[in-house]
C-alpha cells in the first residue's frame, strides 16, 4: 500500500513538473496570437485561477478562513501578491528572452537563494554541498544568460538585460514566495492559501492591467490559451503537487520537478525553433545540476530544510 501510494504521488509531482513547463509555450503563443501583452495574460491567468481554486475550495474554503488566524490570512494574501508578481516577472521575460532562458534562471535560481538567505538570516549552515551549489549555480546562469540562442539572430542588448532581470526577479519572487509559504504549511488545507492569495493577487494587480487596458476583441484560440493557463498549470497543478507531497519527500518531489524546464525547453524547440547553443546548454546543465545537488541536502531538524521549502513555491 505504501508502495502504491508512493508511485501515485510520483506521477502526480512528475505531471506537475510537466504542466508547468506548458506556461512558458502556452504564453509565447497567447503573445503570437493575441494582442495581449505579459501584464494582460498575467492577471487575466490569476483572474482565471482564482474563479478555479474558489470553486475547488468549495464550502471547506469558508470552513478554512474561519479557523485561521489573522495573521495567517494576511500572509496569504501577501502571497497571492507575489505570486502574481513574479509570474509576471517570468512571462515578461520570455516576451525578452525566449522559452528555455527564462524558465531555466526563473525556476533553477530559487532554490539556491532560498537555500543562501537562510544559512545568511536564518542560520541554517552553510555546508559544503550548499557552496558547491552556490557556485555552481552562478557560474550556470553566467553561462546561460551570456550564450546566445542558436538560430536566433542577434538580440538587443537592451531587451536581453531586461530579460535577464526580470528573470531574476521571478526567481526572487518565488524564492520570497516559499520562504513565506513555510510559516503555514501543514496548518491548512493545501487549497486555502490559493483560494485565498489568487484572489488577492487579482485584485491587487486590477488597477495596473485594466489602467494600461487590453481588448476583449481577441482570437478564440488566444482566450482558449488562457483559460489554460488559469486552469491547467495553474489551479491543477499546484493542487496535484501538494496532494503528491503527502507522500513523497520534499527533496524527491524538488528533483522530479525539474522535468520543467526540460519540458518547456522541447516544447520551445519544437514548436518555435528555439535552440540554446553549446555555452546555453552547459549553463543549463550546470544550473540543474546544482539544484539536483542541493536538494539532496539533509533536513534541517525539526522540518524541511530551507532547500526543500522550495517545493512549496513554484
Amino acid at each position: 500500500m505504501h508502495r502504491s501510494a508512493s508511485g501515485r504521488a510520483f506521477l502526480l509531482v512528475l505531471t506537475t513538473g510537466i504542466l508547468w513547463g506548458t506556461i512558458g509555450v502556452g504564453a509565447k503563443g497567447v503573445y503570437q496570437m493575441t494582442t495581449l501583452d505579459a501584464v494582460s495574460v498575467t492577471w487575466l491567468r490569476a483572474l482565471v485561477a482564482a474563479c478555479a481554486c474558489i470553486a475547488l475550495a468549495g464550502p471547506t474554503l469558508w470552513r478554512g478562513a474561519s479557523s485561521a488566524t489573522r495573521r495567517d490570512l494576511a500572509l496569504m494574501a501577501g502571497l497571492g501578491v507575489v505570486l502574481i508578481v513574479y509570474q509576471w516577472c517570468y512571462l515578461a521575460s520570455i516576451d525578452r528572452l525566449g522559452i528555455a532562458q527564462a524558465t531555466l534562471i526563473a525556476l533553477c535560481v530559487p532554490p539556491v537563494l532560498v537555500a543562501a538567505v537562510s544559512a545568511i538570516f536564518l542560520g541554517e549552515t552553510m555546508t559544503p554541498r550548499l557552496l558547491v551549489s552556490l557556485l555552481g549555480a552562478l557560474a550556470g546562469t553566467a553561462l546561460l544568460v551570456g550564450a546566445p540562442v542558436a538560430g536566433g539572430g542577434p538580440r538587443d542588448g537592451g531587451a536581453l538585460l531586461a530579460g535577464v532581470l526580470l528573470g531574476l526577479g521571478s526567481a526572487a519572487g518565488v524564492a520570497g514566495h516559499a520562504l513565506g509559504s513555510r510559516t503555514i504549511a501543514g496548518y491548512h488545507d493545501a487549497l486555502l492559501p490559493l483560494a485565498i492569495g489568487f484572489p488577492a493577487g487579482t485584485i491587487a494587480f486590477a488597477p495596473v492591467a485594466l489602467g494600461r487596458g487590453f481588448s476583449l476583441d481577441q482570437p478564440l484560440i488566444g482566450w482558449l490559451l488562457v483559460l489554460y493557463l488559469g486552469v491547467v498549470p495553474s489551479a491543477i497543478a499546484y493542487l496535484l503537487y501538494q496532494r503528491g507531497l503527502r507522500h513523497l519527500p520534499a527533496s524527491t518531489a524538488t528533483i522530479i520537478t525539474l522535468v520543467e524546464p526540460l519540458t518547456a525547453a522541447v516544447l520551445a524547440w519544437m514548436l518555435f525553433g528555439e535552440r540554446l547553443g553549446p555555452l546555453g546548454l552547459l549553463g543549463g546543465g550546470l544550473l540543474l545540476a546544482s539544484i539536483v545537488v542541493l536538494s539532496r541536502q539533509s533536513a534541517a531538524p525539526g522540518g524541511q530544510s530551507a532547500a526543500e521549502a522550495i517545493a512549496l513555491g513554484e
